[in-house]
């Protein structure tokens, strides 16, 4: 009887250490809340992370795009600002176009500087035009109009000689005889040089010359004239020559795909 009774204690100590102890609450609490925190860094590894990446290069793009968008306006304005330089200078363009004779041929020029003379009641003697060249067109500097100061007279004093008159004397009122300096072209033209000749008489001439001041692609540069003379031959008899007109002339041309500045030197 006493083994069974050691035999029964023993099983029912054994019992008593596989039965599982009971937690405390504090415990479960912890384990709930150890719980919650391994969810959580779970969901923000899987899912908020993510998100925080996608946001991220989402507000990069959104950057580079307010970038290219300012660089957009930039090119847009500075087109408005090309178009409307564009535009002037096209005006500019038709503008001075018409201060120009269109590309002539050497017989058009001919024909019509010939027609000119005639219709001003001069006949043409010769033509000569030389080929076509590229020359200067200096700036318009106008001169400023000064008033001379009055000389003064002073009477040298008694024994003296009066000073020698001239420049060298340095009277008061006489200009300085100084060098102006040269004129640098600062715009080019294509341009043919026309010498001609043709009788006719004074009014031809100037009324020739009045038409030619109001015309931008035609300059008479220099002109002569010759008035009409009486000769008599060996036999007596009386031959009148009428009076005889030489002019150099420009004609500034253009002349297509070609500007003038690409061949012109200062």
């Amino acid at each position: 009887m006493a083994a069974d009774a050691g035999g029964a204690r023993f099983i029912k100590d054994e019992k008593k250490l596989v039965t599982t102890k009971k937690l405390k609450e504090s415990e479960v609490s912890m384990l709930f809340i150890l719980a919650i925190i391994a969810v959580a860094a779970l969901g923000i590894y899987f899912i908020l992370y993510p998100m925080f990446t996608n946001m991220r290069s989402l507000t990069d793009e959104i950057e580079d795009l307010q970038k290219q968008e300012s660089e957009y306006k930039i090119q847009i304005a500075q087109t408005e600002i090309a178009l409307k330089e564009y535009a002037e200078a096209q005006a500019d363009y038709y503008r001075y176009f018409s201060y120009f004779y269109s590309p002539m041929d050497p017989e058009i020029i001919d024909e019509r500087i010939t027609s000119m003379l005639i219709a001003h009641d001069m006949t043409p003697a010769s033509f000569n035009m030389t080929m076509l060249n590229v020359e200067g067109i200096p700036p318009y500097m106008a001169d400023e109009l000064r008033a001379n100061p009055v000389p003064e007279t002073t009477e040298p004093p008694a024994g003296q000689e009066p000073p020698a008159e001239g420049p060298e004397a340095g009277l008061p009122g006489v200009p300085d005889q100084t060098i102006a300096p040269p004129t640098v072209a600062d715009s080019y033209a294509f341009v043919y040089t026309v010498t001609v000749s043709a009788y006719g008489n004074r009014d031809s001439l100037y009324t020739f010359l009045a038409q030619v001041s109001t015309m931008t692609a035609m300059h008479v540069t220099s002109f002569n004239f010759k008035d009409p003379s009486t000769e008599r031959d060996a036999d007596g008899r009386a031959t009148t020559i009428p009076g005889e007109i030489n002019m150099q002339i420009k004609m500034y041309v253009l002349v297509d795909g070609v500007p003038a500045r690409d061949f012109g030197t200062n």
